[in-house]
């Protein structure tokens, strides 16, 4: 036995055991408890003096089913880090003042979530900042440290004067609902709804509004800068931070749709408007009058530009994202990126340019365009990285991660680019990368654990109209290239998204591939990062080119790999996924099992019962009465009479996005058809499921039912 011994990444030694010269790996396999060991690290905050930051790290717990975040500060030099919030309440959004004494941040631990303030210079235990009715969120800080914006929770009916000061201790909120909706009895649990938009996601809305705060924190005084029935930021297709303070402080910028019926509008705007200490100045402007989605404001350091990420086409929530700049000087807008064809995630300023950020073939690629020339240079590329945070010195904070590690913080000093490499090809995109150094090391967990993990590995063949697919591959663990596996075929939501080399927690890969599957992860038509025409092509035509590209993706790997066992395969999929599983069922006997999670079963009662009538309204170009076939063309209730393969069901009771009827209708369908099939109902989830007790329950019942019917 020969003992090796050598440095692991610069952190800590490894020892691996080498038995007659072949290297003798503990090989633990990939569990759910394993999973929920991760400690995810996300939202870093760079203090202003750049040697320090702030981060959110968050822990599930199935056993007490909680999930609790914290707060951590990470000395950048050593890598040091110390919790900040300790107990046993909830705390997010660490947010720097300007001159780095103080830190705010949202906290559970008193009113529901408010704003708390940590000393940080000075010493001290954190105090609170905001109380009342509706909590706080999303707190930003003026330049001059004197005042902060938040977001907050507000009712918005001719019933109630916002006087929640008598509301009595018991059925507190039962009351406060009752008078939201003027009802005569104060104990009944009814709901009066006049208009859409009502509902949303897992919650009713309940007649509440999220509107625009400012606080004046040495004071106390504040004042709703957007007060009506509208939401600042939007209800939906927001961004990670959708208002800001101008440089100098006397405006602020912020996103609200501002149609009568947000239900069918994606018409997100950008609005500013001058702020005199907390007062509001004038009346609010709207500068971005396209009637497509916009969002994300953020002004130039020198404040001469506000800039923004908007969209062309109105309705269309996947259309191409794209960096616009307003002029405050001329009240002209320009544009940048008119001919990179990628859709803009996340960005930030950097003196005559914008470093951003795009899916990219799989990955999440960093970039920058200078406001000058409007020329774009890339990064990397193979490479998922987001949450970018500039640093005072130029170099850019942000996390990473890949399919075998979780998130961690990096830091990155960008060198010398290339040309946007944004063909697509028959080979997988190119690893390319610049000098970056991993500040935090969260992601070793699972080789702590002894697990080894195997990586995606990318594959391209033809699909539909011949053009080139990506897709990944992961092998089981302790993968034999003798045997034959069968197969767990994976099918993404949205239908506007992708797969990414990234670490996913809801349909986490390596959890299967540990119960010696291979996984396939394809990007049919309609995925992103592939240019927009590509995305472009699902919508009318969900079970069209984007089936096709799957089906001859499956033909691919069988044909390719010969450690498949063909005769072995399930398909699972949510959402979109859920869809394509269902039409799955009424087109093809190729599987032996599959599994549809709040998937849409009948097209009809799905565009009447869901909440975003805007989505259903651009992918059939109009509402059932509108355009009947277009909803039947692709409904899988209409080929109920080809259902044969078992199947799992599982709907959330709250998802109102794929509703509840979609489930139960397609387990009826099922069982009607004497179809071996199993519904798996969480009264208490929405579209995902989210509780970690629920989350090891949805594991184990797709586990085992899957394991049930693939060999049968």
């Amino acid at each position: 036995i020969i003992f090796q011994l050598h440095k692991a990444q610069g952190l800590r030694a490894k020892c691996n055991v080498v038995w007659a010269g072949i290297e003798m790996k503990k090989g633990t396999k990939m569990t759910f408890e394993a999973l929920m060991k991760v400690k995810r690290i996300s939202d870093p905050q760079v203090h202003p003096g750049g040697k320090l930051a702030a981060f959110v790290e968050t822990v599930h717990d199935p056993g007490e089913n909680k999930v609790r975040s914290t707060i951590k500060l990470l000395d950048l030099d050593s890598g040091r880090e110390r919790d900040l919030t300790p107990g046993e309440h909830s705390d997010s959004s660490p947010r720097w003042s300007p001159d780095g004494k103080k830190l705010l941040f949202v906290s559970d631990r008193k009113d529901g979530s408010q704003l708390w303030v940590l000393p940080f210079e000075e010493g001290g235990e954190a105090y609170q900042l905001t109380t009342g009715e509706g909590g706080a969120s999303q707190p930003v800080w003026a330049p001059d440290g004197t005042r902060i914006a938040f977001a907050r929770s507000v009712i918005v009916s001719p019933h109630f004067d916002g006087n929640a000061e008598d509301l009595p201790k018991e059925d507190r909120e039962l009351v406060l609902r009752s008078r939201t909706y003027g009802l005569v009895n104060e104990r009944s649990t009814a709901r009066v709804e006049d208009s859409l938009l009502f509902r949303h996601w897992d919650h009713w809305r309940d007649r509440k509004r999220s509107h625009l705060f400012i606080m004046d924190i040495g004071t106390g005084k504040m004042n709703d800068l957007t007060p009506g029935d509208a939401d600042v930021p939007p209800v939906s297709l927001g961004g990670s931070q959708d208002f800001v303070f101008s440089p100098g402080g006397d405006e602020i910028a912020y996103v609200m749709n501002p149609d009568p019926v947000v239900a069918v509008s994606t018409n997100n705007s950008i609005f500013v408007r001058g702020i005199d200490g907390t007062e509001p100045v004038g009346e609010p402007r709207n500068i971005s009058v396209t009637g497509a989605m916009d969002l994300e404001p953020r002004y130039s350091p020198d404040g001469s530009y506000l800039s923004y990420l908007g969209a062309e086409r109105p309705g269309y929530e996947a259309d191409r994202l794209r960096i616009r700049l307003y002029d405050r000087r001329t009240g002209k807008t320009s544009h940048l990126l008119e001919r990179f064809d990628r859709s803009v995630s996340e960005y930030l300023w950097n003196g005559d340019g914008f470093y951003f950020t795009a899916p990219d073939r799989g990955y999440l690629s960093l970039y920058r365009v200078s406001t000058e020339s409007g020329d774009v240079i890339q990064y990397t590329s193979g490479v998922y990285q987001k949450e970018l945070r500039m640093m005072p010195d130029g170099s850019l904070l942000m996390t990473r991660e890949d399919a075998r590690r979780p998130a961690d913080i990096h830091i990155m000093r960008p060198g010398k680019g290339v040309p946007p490499l944004l063909e697509i090809t028959k080979e997988p995109p190119p690893r390319m990368d610049q000098e970056v150094e991993r500040v935090t090391d969260h992601g070793s967990v699972f080789e702590r654990e002894g697990i080894e993990l195997n990586p995606l590995e990318s594959f391209v063949f033809r699909g539909a109209d011949d053009d080139p697919v990506h897709g990944f591959l992961l092998k089981p663990q302790g993968f034999d290239q003798s045997r034959k596996y069968p197969l767990l075929f994976i099918i993404h939501g949205g239908p506007q998204s992708a797969f990414f080399d990234h670490f996913h927690y809801r349909w986490n890969p390596q959890l299967f591939a540990g119960e010696e599957y291979v996984v396939v992860e394809i990007n049919p038509r309609g995925s992103t990062g592939y240019g927009q025409k590509f995305t472009d092509q699902i919508s009318g035509d969900w079970g069209g080119r984007c089936y096709e590209d799957l089906m001859k993706g499956l033909d691919f790997v069988l044909d390719t790999f010969e450690f498949i066992d063909g005769d072995h395969i399930a398909a699972a999929g949510a959402s979109f996924g859920g869809f394509m599983v269902n039409w799955i069922q009424g087109h093809t006997d190729r599987f032996r099992v599959l599994v549809s999670h709040d998937g849409i079963f009948n097209q009809e009662t799905m565009s009447y019962m869901t909440e975003e009538l805007w989505f259903d309204i651009w992918e059939h170009r109009g509402m059932p009465h509108e355009d009947h076939e277009s909803f039947l063309r692709f409904s899988p209730h209409m080929f109920v009479q080809n259902f044969r393969t078992p199947m799992l069901v599982v709907q959330g009771e709250l998802d109102f996005r794929c509703p509840v009827s979609e489930g139960i209708s397609l387990f009826t369908a099922l069982q009607v058809m004497n179809v071996p099939s199993r519904l798996l109902y969480f009264p208490d989830e929405g579209h995902w499921v989210e509780k970690p007790a629920n989350s090891e329950v949805w594991y184990r019942t797709v586990r085992d039912f899957i394991a049930e019917h693939i060999r049968s």
